[in-house]
This record gives structure tokens, C-alpha cells and sequence, in this order.
């Protein structure tokens, strides 16, 4: 069966100021594919993200989501009051909820059941009721995605979760979200580029405009040749 075209960007420009962080932007994404971003520090795949998840919108050109697609997003540095009584099920329940908050609501069956089962994805299960203050930070950042993929999410861009993780808790932490691409589209920043090739679907070189690579070896090679990260 032929996937579904998640998204697309037709020249795309995107400006801090007078600086542009990305210009003259073409690509598509198809879904429950792993793609990653790799590139140089300042290159623009925190932008392109940022684009992706609708928090920025395009100075020029244009994005096309498929209809009904629904974007989560799992960001390079967030903070948690750790001192606050939230078990790791109460955080992933939070993924749940639907924008429309009913007052003093419970949470349904069906709620639980999709947090239990991301908890699960998230290779955390027995860490249901532990306070995300006696989480490591990997698993802190296991629990956050999967938060995300508790939600209804079709596509979670990840802006380089594994950052600050030793070699073990990275491996970990992308042995899921390779598991996780057959359910998500899995969109992921990052310089761990040894590992994430060998799970990717598709590459992006991000500096300042994007080359899409339907073969990341090709991407690979051509690092090997010269290309800076």
C-alpha cells in the first residue's frame, strides 16, 4: 500500500530579522517514515522544526499538511518543576486530553488505555507511578515522548532528544522510535548520525536551504567526502 504525503514545503523562507535562518525550501515527507535532520549548529533544523509544528509561520511559500494530520512536538530543552507530585502515568495521561478541556472530567478507559500503551512503547513500564523527579534524564525524556505519542498525533517532531544522554540511554532511547515509525511519522534533529541512519527511511541536510536524501547511505557517503556538520 502507497503511504499518505504528510507534508509538503514549497519554497519556504523563514527570516529571524533580517537573517535567514532557511530560504528556497522544497520537500515532502510520507507517513510512518523516520526522517532525520542533520546539518550545522545554526544551520536551521531547529527552524525547520519549529515550521513543521506550526509554531513559526513561513515569511514566503507555503506548507501543506494532509488533512486531518495532527503534529506533535517534543522540544531540545524542556523544564519540569520536579518537586511536583506528577507520576509518569499522570504526564503521559496528559497527552490525551483534547482541546476542549471538560471541567473537573475524568479520564476515560479508552484514555488510560492509550497511556498505558505509550507507556509501554516507551520501554516504561513499571515507572507508572514514579514521580518524574526519581526519573533519569532519559527517562524523563522517554516519558515526554510518550506523552506525544499518547496524544493523536500522526506526525512528532523530536528536536534533538538525545541530547546529554550517555551512548547506552541514546541507543535506548532510539530503539523506540524506530518501533515507534509504525504507528507515527517520526521526524528527528540530530548529530548522532552512526545510529539514526541505520533506522532512517529518508535524510535532510538543513544549511540554510534542504537537500532531501530518499537513501541516508547517500547522505552518508557524501559526509565522508566533505560535507560539514
Amino acid at each position: 500500500m502507497e503511504k499518505s504525503t504528510d507534508i509538503i514545503f514549497r519554497d519556504v523562507r523563514f527570516c529571524y530579522g533580517e537573517v535567514c535562518a532557511v530560504q528556497g525550501v522544497n520537500f515532502s515527507l510520507r507517513g510512518k517514515e523516520l526522517t532525520v535532520l542533520v546539518g550545522p549548529n545554526g544551520g536551521g533544523k531547529s527552524t525547520l522544526i519549529k515550521l513543521m509544528t506550526g509554531l513559526i509561520k513561513p515569511d514566503e511559500g507555503r506548507i501543506e499538511f494532509r488533512k486531518g494530520l495532527e503534529v506533535g512536538y517534543v522540544p531540545q530543552n524542556f523544564a519540569f518543576d520536579t518537586a511536583f507530585p506528577l507520576t509518569v502515568e499522570d504526564l503521559v495521561l496528559q497527552g490525551t486530553l483534547q482541546k476542549a478541556i471538560r471541567p473537573f472530567g475524568r479520564y476515560s478507559y479508552a484514555q488510560k488505555a492509550k497511556a498505558r500503551s505509550a507507556i509501554i512503547h516507551a520501554g516504561l513500564s513499571g515507572c507508572e507511578n514514579r514521580g518524574i523527579g526519581q526519573l533519569s534524564g532519559g527517562q524523563l525524556k522517554r516519558a515526554v515522548i510518550a506523552r506525544v505519542f499518547a496524544s493523536d498525533a500522526n506526525l512528532i517532531a523530536l528536536d534533538e532528544p538525545d541530547a546529554g544522554l550517555d551512548v547506552e540511554a541514546a541507543g535506548e532511547l532510539l530503539t523506540i522510535l524506530n518501533e515507534m515509525k509504525q504507528h507515527k511519522t517520526i521526524v528527528i534533529a540530530s548529530h548522532n548520525i552512526s545510529q539514526l541512519f541505520g533506522i532512517a527511511e529518508k535524510a535532510l541536510y538543513v544549511n540554510k536551504t534542504v537537500r532531501k536524501y530518499d537513501s541516508p547511505a547517500e547522505l552518508k557517503d557524501e559526509l565522508k567526502g566533505g560535507i560539514s556538520l
